[in-house]
C-alpha cells in the first residue's frame, strides 16, 4: 500500500468518494503500526476516536454478564472499522477492541470527525450510510443468536451469546 487514499478506493464504501474527499479523509486519519495484544479503547470509556483496519486483526470483547472476563464477539480484518458508535452517540464504549496480531491501523480523532461532519456534507452522509449498515450488520448477528438460543431451549445461555 503506498498511501491512505489509495487503501480507501480498495475499500467499497470508500471507493465512491471523490478525491478532494479522500484527501480530506487522508489528512484526518493518523497511521500507525500497534503491537499484538495493544488496547485500542475499553469496555465503559469514552469514545475518543475511530479506527480503520489497514493491517492485521483486532478482536472485538464485550464484559460477560454472569461470569469474570471478556468473550470475544468477533475478529476484524484489514478494511474493517471500529468505534464509530460511540462517535456518533457520545455513549461510552460498549466493547474492547484489542490487537489479536500486529496490526496498521489509521486512527480518527473525535474531534477531527466532528470536523469532517460539520464541513463534508457528502462525508457526513456517508458516516450515516456506514452507521445504518453496522447497525443492520449488529441487529441481525443478534437476532440470529437470539433464535438459535431459543432453538436450543437452553435460556441461560442468552446472556453469554448476546454479550
Amino acid at each position: 500500500m503506498t498511501s491512505l487514499m489509495e487503501f480507501f478506493q480498495t475499500i467499497p464504501e470508500f471507493a465512491e468518494f471523490s478525491q478532494s474527499e479522500l484527501s480530506a479523509l487522508d489528512k484526518a486519519f493518523r497511521v500507525e503500526t500497534y503491537p499484538v495484544d495493544h488496547v485500542f479503547m475499553r469496555y465503559g470509556e469514552h469514545p475518543d476516536a475511530l479506527y480503520l483496519i489497514l493491517g492485521g486483526e483486532i478482536h472485538i470483547k464485550r464484559r460477560r454478564q454472569h461470569k469474570a472476563g471478556y468473550a470475544l464477539v468477533t475478529t476484524l480484518h484489514s478494511g474493517e472499522m471500529f468505534g464509530l458508535l460511540s462517535l456518533i452517540d457520545n455513549a461510552k464504549r460498549s466493547a474492547t477492541a484489542v490487537g489479536a496480531t500486529e496490526a496498521k491501523v489509521a486512527t480518527l480523532p473525535q474531534s477531527a470527525f466532528e470536523l469532517l461532519l460539520d464541513t463534508h456534507a457528502p462525508i457526513a452522509l456517508h458516516f450515516q450510510g456506514l452507521v445504518a449498515r453496522q447497525l443492520a450488520r449488529d441487529l441481525r448477528r443478534y437476532d440470529e443468536a437470539l433464535r438459535a438460543v431459543l432453538r436450543s431451549g437452553d435460556v441461560n445461555e442468552i446472556s453469554s451469546t448476546l454479550a
